[in-house]
């Protein structure tokens, strides 16, 4: 009997009590790089069954129910290949992929190892080291491009197939001419531009600051006012935009030590005379500021990186010596006037200046002549051999008025200037130690057009192009190469 009210159960679905349906299992493959875990993008393929892995996500694949591979490949890895019997316990397989790396070193034409070398490889960016050793990791194939100042830029293409490549830069190869200030004469200006424009001429010197402590453009750095120091003859910026417009390697002539409106100003840090301890001056009454003084560097460096803020691809240092030109026996300085301080204090102003110029800028320097052939610093602390491991171009002054009769048993050596100038590089090749380059400095003056252009040719085959000095920034045409 039924109570009242009461009902049957309902009969049991048959379907309930069966467990529910398990799909085949799957798995989860998760991507990292070998270099620092991160997760990198890569391609997946499993068993056939392909799919893609993010930084955002992990794939997931059905196991194919027996033993399989799982193959991962991403750009700038080496690729990986895992075998698995069963599916992990956790359901996810995590593939560690292994950068590609690609190392190498870069020398100069002469086989020095070339620092401060930019190397790129797509988005990958490395510098040369002091062995001139770079290293790509995450390395694609491509095209290898290598730029550093004063060296022309490089292009190596890369198939992948090698890990190792070792190149060499060649230097920039200038045909320059000093123009001094006279970019701040239009007519003059003009003329120059067009001189450049039909010979092979490819470079211009500018006069940043010249011998006499006068800066030619309207500078932003306050010592040159408060010394009176500026005199305006030309806007910066227009005159870059000139040589650029031109195609004109530009180089920034900037006077280091010799400087009197400076020193007049500020004596502490200038070279005095014994007894007095008035200002040290040379025959032609010029002051100059202390080498040994580091203080006396940043006026100099200040107006070099200006110069190359404002887009120049080279500063010069000139007068970067002690001083010359007067009784250096009664010239007092802060340090000792020995070899060793002189020679120790011109290279610490130079790495100074590369310090802060490089690799914005190139940093170059004028020499004596004479120190490529002598052996000795010359009492100015010029040594090119220690110099070339420190800046990038080496400028000697090579003019054959300023040797004396006798040298090289010429009783004028003047009337054997292409000699004069052979002679100085050949022994002054020998004793680079670093990977500067000579680009000597040839006169105008006191020379046939037929000498000076036998001179450059000379220089051309010893050297890595050459310039012409001027104090007028006149140069007949017949002087120059050819377009």
């Amino acid at each position: 009997m039924v109570a009242a009210g009461c009902t049957s159960p309902a009969p049991l679905d048959a379907s309930a009590l069966r467990p529910p349906e398990v799909g085949p299992p799957t798995i989860e493959v998760v991507v990292l790089a070998g270099d620092d875990l991160s997760a990198i993008d890569a391609e997946i393929d499993v068993d056939g069954a392909a799919g893609i892995a993010t930084e955002e996500g992990d794939p997931a694949f059905v196991w194919p129910q027996r033993a399989t591979s799982v193959e991962v490949s991403a750009s700038g890895f080496e690729s990986e290949r895992v075998e698995f019997e069963e599916p992990p316990r956790d359901h996810r397989i995590e593939v560690r992929l292994e950068p590609i790396v690609l190392s190498g070193r870069v020398a100069t034409h002469r086989g020095i190892a070339l620092p401060g070398v930019d190397v790129r490889l797509g988005s990958i960016q490395d510098t040369t080291n002091d062995d001139g050793r770079f290293e790509i990791v995450r390395a694609e194939p491509g095209d290898l491009q290598l730029t550093r100042p004063a060296w022309a830029d490089s292009v190596v293409a890369w198939d992948g197939a090698e890990s190792e490549i070792d190149t060499t830069m060649e230097p920039v190869e200038v045909h320059g001419i000093r123009v001094g200030a006279a970019a701040g004469d239009p007519e003059q200006w003009r003329e120059l531009l067009a001189l450049a424009d039909s010979t092979g001429v490819n470079a211009f010197v500018v006069d940043i600051k010249d011998e006499y402590g006068t800066v030619f453009h309207d500078t932003t750095v306050e010592r040159a006012h408060e010394a009176s120091a500026v005199t305006l003859q030309y806007v910066l910026p227009a005159v870059v935009a000139d040589m650029d417009e031109h195609g004109i390697y530009k180089i920034a002539r900037v006077v280091a030590f010799q400087d009197t409106p400076i020193a007049t100003i500020d004596p502490d840090h200038a070279v005095l005379s014994e007894g007095t301890g008035d200002l040290w001056r040379t025959r032609n009454g010029d002051a100059w500021m202390d080498p040994t003084d580091p203080v006396s560097y940043e006026y100099p460096v200040a107006l070099a990186k200006e110069a190359c803020d404002a887009g120049f691809d080279e500063v010069q240092f000139d007068f970067a010596s002690f001083p010359f030109g007067g009784d250096v026996s009664t010239a007092v300085f802060d340090d000792e006037y020995t070899e060793e301080v002189r020679v120790g204090s011109i290279l610490a102003f130079l790495k100074r200046a590369y310090t802060v110029l490089h690799p914005q800028c190139a940093v170059g320097a004028n020499v004596l002549g004479i120190t490529l052939e002598s052996g000795t610093d010359e009492g100015v602390g010029q040594r090119p051999g220690l110099l070339s491991r420190s800046i990038d171009v080496l400028s000697p002054m090579l003019y054959s008025t300023n040797y004396g009769s006798g040298w090289k048993g010429y009783s004028n050596p003047n009337d054997h200037a292409a000699e004069i100038v052979d002679s100085a590089l050949v022994s002054g090749n020998t004793r680079l130690e670093g990977f500067a380059y000579y680009r000597p400095w040839i006169q105008t003056w006191a020379v046939s057009e037929l000498t000076a252009r036998g001179i450059q040719l000379r220089a051309d085959d010893r050297a890595n192009g050459w310039m012409l000095w001027s104090n007028s920034a006149s140069y007949a045409e017949g002087m120059l190469p050819p377009q």
